[in-house]
């Protein structure tokens, strides 16, 4: 985030993708949770959070865009 911004940085996962070829495929929910509490623990503002796991997203995809 330091480098980048959060404005550049989208979240994304892959729940079919295994996570080794003898190991289960990961499930999307866990990485997200993962991932949202690691930037709470790091501090990141709210918004900044949004961002990335949605809002970014919406203005590079268009997504509900008119």
């Amino acid at each position: 985030m330091e480098a980048f911004g959060f404005q550049r940085i989208l979240f994304g996962s892959s729940a079919a993708a295994p996570l080794s070829g003898a190991s289960p495929a990961s499930r999307a929910g866990d990485w997200y949770e993962l991932a949202r509490e690691s930037f709470a623990e790091l501090g990141v503002e709210q918004d900044a959070i949004d961002a990335v796991f949605a809002e970014n997203a919406r203005l590079v995809y268009g997504a509900g865009a008119s």
